[in-house]
């Protein structure tokens, strides 16, 4: 009687599963979507809301200029400690030294690849 449960089990998942893909089937090949160039352009292209495009624009050139300020100091100290633990034998200050120049340069690739991103989605390529 075990047995008989089984492949009354077994019979079910494999049928259900059937049924599961051809219902997967039929909806892959459904027809594309009717939508206009015109209309996919229009729904990437944020804008500003009236009057608050220069204030977007200072807040954002802040940041930026912010950002790039805090990389270069933590550039300049990563190499101060490289040195002061080169000139006062202190072996943990080069390596840590040495980890924040990894580091810095890490969030330099990152910068550079969120502005790129921040500028495609707010850019000015919308017609």
């Amino acid at each position: 009687m075990t047995a008989g449960r089984r492949s009354t089990a077994v019979a079910v998942r494999a049928a259900s599963s059937v049924v599961f893909v051809l219902a997967g089937f039929v909806v892959l090949d459904a027809g594309p979507a009717t939508a206009t160039p015109a209309e996919i352009g229009a729904a990437v292209c944020p804008a500003a809301p009236p009057g608050m495009q220069g204030f977007a624009d200072d807040v954002t050139a802040w940041v930026k200029w912010g950002v790039l300020a805090l990389i270069g100091i933590g550039a300049v100290v990563s190499l101060g400690s490289i040195l002061v633990g080169r000139i006062f034998s202190h072996p943990h200050a080069s390596r840590y030294g040495a980890m924040g120049v990894a580091v810095v340069v890490m969030v330099a690739i990152a910068y550079t690849v969120i502005l790129v991103i921040l500028d495609s989605i707010t850019g000015s390529g919308c017609t």
